[in-house]
């Protein structure tokens, strides 16, 4: 009987241990993705989005040379940005448009 309750404690703890190694790896890329200048080289503000869509917190700013990328995390999952599709001339931005950011997907900007 001892070595029945020995060997389904062993089984337990190691489902636990098992479970717990697991869930940062699973978390890591929520909210997260790769902002990707298509076309040209652009300057870009990225701002959270709230569950209701309402812009939040700035949450990047910079530079992204054509066909480079640049790692965000989105808290909510969701960005709005604002561009300047030519970064070395002083201009307003424009407004982009809302995206999703999941799982380290690329996600093209202007």
């Amino acid at each position: 009987m001892k070595r029945i309750l020995r060997l389904l404690s062993i089984i337990f703890w190691g489902f636990i241990a098992t479970g717990v190694g697991l869930i940062p790896e699973s978390n890591a890329d929520e909210g997260s993705c790769y902002l990707k200048a298509n076309h040209s080289d652009v300057f870009i503000i990225v701002f959270d989005l709230d569950r209701d869509g309402n812009q939040g917190p700035q949450i990047w700013q910079g530079r992204i040379n054509q066909g480079e990328s640049a790692l965000i995390t989105a808290p909510h999952g969701r960005f709005r940005y604002d561009y300047n599709s030519q970064p070395d001339e002083d201009q307003p931005l424009s407004g982009g448009s809302d995206r999703w950011c999941n799982n380290k997907e690329t996600v093209l900007v202007p």
